[in-house]
């Protein structure tokens, strides 16, 4: 071999060398990104006789950097992490995380942090027992002006789950009945059971069942319809009064503090942006109230001054 082929190698060598630094750098440092990806929190294998009363996060993000191509590519939804809870301990429990499947194994992509790198999972024992339910009326005294009674509910009793400290604690649970007290005659109606935070019933929904005895009478009353602005002086209404048609519990018909709640209202809102205009009153009812009718049904409002 001669000085000539040795010099005529030797170049070849520094240029292959030059080439893959060159490519060395195009694909370990040029054109590289540094992102943070959301990673989708699943869990799996809860034991039966445990719940998780705080601690579960529904995501954790990663900060990974890799070629921009790559990190262009990666679809988010696809970034998910498996959390097994299989060997879950009453207490306090610390799972570590890790990057997702598809970020740990790629030789392409560094993995640089996690936020969080861990969860904190405060488990506490589950407990199951039977209740009994109380149900009632949401309004007493309008049951009794209604003469609501019969009230029986099906099935009588419920099957709670939950926390054993909160499960201890439920002798019975309350079942807030709402009356229909449009007219007489028996009801049937489907209502939810509502329970503590983190406390499940079976069934979740019961019937109730009730009747409604009392009479009812109609009569009519006069009222000032009544303007929900500042200055209600300022704005003239014609006519100045309202007569109502109510249909209303014939033992309330008498009682002062429930016929006040009668009244007629008139909304700003309604009216043009000159402030005039003819407008339809809003009619508020005390419980057990139904309108029959109103005169006049659209009132004028004028604004003074215009």
């Amino acid at each position: 071999m001669t000085f000539s082929d040795l010099k005529s190698n030797s170049q070849i060598l520094l240029l292959s060398l030059v080439l893959a630094c060159g490519l060395w750098y195009a694909v370990t440092v040029r054109d590289r990104l540094e992102v943070q990806a959301e990673v989708t929190l699943n869990y799996r294998s809860m034991p039966e006789q445990l719940m998780v009363r705080d601690g579960m996060l529904k995501s954790f993000t990663v900060h990974v950097r890799g070629p921009k191509e790559l990190i262009k590519s990666l679809d988010t939804r696809m970034l998910t992490y498996l959390v097994d809870l299989s060997h879950l301990r009453r207490g306090t429990n610390v799972i570590a995380l890790s990057a997702p499947f598809i970020m740990a194994e790629s030789r392409a992509l560094s993995v640089l942090a996690l936020e969080p790198n861990h969860l904190v999972l405060e488990a506490v024992g589950m407990m199951e027992s039977v209740v009994p339910l109380e149900p009632r009326f949401n309004s007493p005294t309008l049951a009794q002006a209604l003469k609501a009674e019969d009230l029986h509910v099906s099935p009588a009793s419920v099957s709670v789950r939950g926390p054993e400290d909160v499960i201890k604690k439920i002798n019975s649970l309350q079942l807030d009945v709402p009356l229909e007290p449009a007219a007489t005659g028996n009801y049937r109606l489907s209502l939810p059971v509502t329970t503590p935070q983190q406390v499940t019933a079976v069934p979740g929904t019961v019937v109730v069942r009730y009747s409604v005895a009392g009479k009812r009478t109609l009569a009519e009353f006069d009222r000032t319809p009544l303007l929900d602005v500042k200055n209600p002086q300022g704005y003239q209404i014609t006519p100045p009064v309202v007569t109502l048609k109510v249909e209303l519990p014939e033992s309330l018909r008498d009682s002062k503090s429930y016929l006040e709640e009668i009244r007629v209202n008139i909304s700003v809102k309604d009216l043009p942006p000159s402030g005039s205009g003819e407008v339809r009153p809003s009619v508020q009812l005390p419980e057990g109230a139904r309108l029959v009718g109103i005169s006049p049904a659209k009132l004028n409002v004028t604004k003074s001054g215009k």
